[in-house]
């Protein structure tokens, strides 16, 4: 029997990382035609999660639609996520049997009678699993000569996704299985895990990640059991479950921070590729389109009388970029006349950042980045924009 207040619980974890994920990815802004469907798929799961949480807490009927509106979009999302993985389309009979069975969920949800318990609707988990079993059976049986490795990696993780989550959706229905608890957002919770992994680690890490994660939470449900006297097997299951959630979500949490970051980067690099480098403020008009470099102010010569323009020219000549905490640091590269006007000239400016754009006619940029962001590859990133704007003064000097 599912207790639904531990299954609120449980699907709030996987809200949580899915939305988590889901943001990441807008965050990240990689383009691409993988990363919408991405974005659908994992959004309609976390609003599915959320609202059923919601449902449970609360009782409204109006949640309780929403919660069978979003599930019946899920074998669509999959659909549309494996065409653009497998880089084709799908079998006409495969994608008419795919829409017919969202279409009938979705009619199923909206217009049944309320007040139904989730688990009750085994009509409602035929439509949904089958469907699923045949975007499996796609992915699996797909022409492997026809994508790249990273491509085919991509496509075998989603697979072994969804033969994970295949059966545990089973779970949700009670009178499919007799399960204490519906393991669905556990499921769901390992392939937003597997998706991080996408292009970054090895699989085996992958795996080992995971084989970590289960041990720790079986040590931690035995420590529990013995201190609460769990004796229920039913609630010792719940117990690991919920465990379990809780350790894959903030490690999802965690991942995703540097994930997120990746992104931002990614996007600065593809900004310098794309940018004018007909003029330097071409250059530099599409360069502070993005977030890390909205900020920077240009000086020229007549805004830097009182620094000696030449010699802060010649300090700044001998790298890319300078930081506040370098100027204090090398000592031994500068002498106090230096880095001080400099490090005036920064604390004048609220930047952290400085370094040249342009020797003649005289550019000095100024940026202020974020604290998270300093001492990262954001910073060498924030090095090779300034380069590039000086290779850009040059060229046309």
């Amino acid at each position: 029997m599912i207790r639904v207040e531990t299954q609120a619980l449980l699907d709030g974890f996987a809200a949580t990382g899915l939305a988590a994920y889901v943001a990441a990815l807008l965050v990240r802004r990689a383009g691409g035609p993988v990363t919408p469907r991405l974005v659908f798929l994992f959004g309609v799961m976390s609003v599915f999660y959320g609202v059923r949480s919601l449902a449970v807490r609360t009782g409204l009927p109006v949640l309780e639609a929403a919660t069978y509106a979003a599930i019946s979009l899920a074998p669509l999302a999959a659909l549309l996520l494996a065409e653009g993985l497998l880089r084709r389309h799908a079998p006409r009979p495969v994608k008419i049997a795919v829409f017919a069975a969202s279409a009938l969920a979705l009619g199923f949800a909206l217009f049944t009678t309320s007040r139904v318990a989730f688990g009750s609707r085994s009509a409602l988990a035929v439509i949904i699993l089958s469907s699923l079993v045949a975007i499996l059976i796609l992915l699996w049986a797909r022409d492997r000569k026809s994508l790249s490795r990273a491509e085919n990696g991509a496509v075998r993780r989603l697979a072994v996704g969804l033969a994970i989550v295949i059966p545990l959706i089973g779970t949700d229905f009670s009178e499919l299985v007799a399960s204490p608890i519906g393991f669905s957002p556990i499921a769901a919770l390992v392939i937003v895990l597997l998706a991080l992994s996408n292009g970054v680690k090895d699989a085996r890490d992958v795996w080992i990640d995971v084989a970590v994660i289960v041990a720790t939470t079986l040590a931690l449900t035995c420590g529990l059991i013995e201190q609460l006297d769990v004796g229920a097997f039913d609630d010792r299951v719940r117990l690991f479950a919920l465990i379990a959630a809780a350790l894959i979500t903030m490690t999802l949490v965690v991942r995703i921070q540097p994930f997120g970051a990746a992104g931002r980067r990614i996007s600065l690099r593809q900004r310098m590729a794309s940018a004018d480098t007909r003029s330097l403020n071409g250059f530099l008009g599409d360069m502070t389109r993005e977030p890390i470099l909205k900020d920077l102010s240009v000086l020229s010569d007549h805004d830097l009388v009182d620094y000696c323009p030449e010699n802060l020219a010649q300090t700044l000549d001998r790298r890319p970029l300078w930081s506040a905490a370098a100027l204090q640091a090398e000592t031994d590269k500068l002498n106090a006349a230096e880095s001080e006007p400099l490090l005036d000239l920064l604390t004048r400016s609220d930047a952290t950042h400085v370094g040249l754009l342009s020797r003649a006619p005289l550019r000095v940029g100024l940026v202020r980045l974020p604290d998270m962001l300093r001492n990262t590859e954001a910073e060498v990133d924030l090095g090779l924009a300034f380069r590039m704007a000086r290779l850009t003064a040059e060229n046309h000097t």
